[in-house]
């Protein structure tokens, strides 16, 4: 797929997406819905991929759905809100589950406005790191609809429900120090965007095969039964031990060196 409307930029390990209509702060029309679940099926399957940053153009992150161009066709809109059964995600939350289920991290640098549609896409993320000038808000309530891009599966894990409730329902415009009191935002930096790759190196310093059952771990059963949790983390770390990566962790222990990596096992 050639994509138009977001950027695509590797720095060796780690790819970086950034939402691209710059000239509409970065609002989101259908065709960058496909590309975002594209990009995204596409770094599922490459296991040279460390990280994934999240960001957008300007000095924006995103102002939400481009509303008139989904209502123009009534198709897209048919097409985005689509499931045949009811428990998976569809096109309009793809753009954002579809983060959790990455075995790499996935960190979102926000500047300028995160409304409704942008927001949704960063609570897919596992780190979100906001300018201090940030403004984010979950804007559905004011165009008198609900969310329903998935960002409610973060939502109860990061908020109280009372707070994630009243910020929904009166589309409150919140700034980078009430989001992070909220816990809506990992950190504020100055620069998020090279705050995020520097997390990324840092992350990329550790095993691959430890970070993917690390993420899938939190990601899949931190509300989970007690049980689940337990043997998860079992079955994962016996992967771990029996596979290569385990190995360079410990020669490089031992040597006193940095870990020479594998590509991620194929079980994540």
């Amino acid at each position: 797929m050639n994509y138009h409307h977001i950027k695509i930029e590797q720095k060796g390990t780690i790819m970086i997406v950034r939402l691209h209509r710059p000239e509409k702060l970065n609002a989101i029309n259908y065709p960058m819905f496909d590309e975002l679940i594209h990009i995204s099926h596409r770094i599922k399957n490459d296991r040279t991929i460390r990280a994934v940053i999240l960001t957008g153009s300007g000095d924006n992150f995103s102002s939400g759905l481009d509303f008139n161009s989904i209502v123009k066709q009534k198709s897209h809109a048919i097409k985005l809100l689509f499931k045949l059964w009811p428990g998976n995600a569809n096109k309009a939350q793809q753009v954002s589950a579809n983060w959790r289920t990455l075995s790499v991290p996935v960190i979102a640098a926000i500047e300028g406005y995160c409304w409704g549609a942008g927001l949704q896409i960063v609570l897919g993320a596992d780190f979100r790191i906001a300018s201090p000038s940030a403004n984010l808000s979950i804007m559905e309530s004011k165009m008198g609809l609900t969310s329903d891009m998935a960002g409610s599966l973060t939502l109860r894990e990061i908020m109280s429900k009372d707070k994630a409730m009243k910020i929904s329902m009166c589309a409150t415009q919140l700034d980078a120090s009430t989001a992070l009191d909220y816990g809506l935002i990992t950190e504020i930096q100055a620069l998020p965007l090279e705050a995020a790759i520097q997390l990324a190196h840092q992350i990329s310093q550790t095993s691959p095969d430890a970070i993917a059952a690390t993420k899938h771990i939190y990601n899949r059963y931190w509300n989970a039964p007690k049980w689940k949790l337990l043997a998860y983390e079992s079955y994962s770390q016996i992967r771990i031990l029996i596979g290569k990566n385990f190995i360079q962790a410990q020669y490089a222990l031992k040597k006193k060196t940095l870990p020479m990596f594998k590509n991620r096992q194929r079980f994540w």
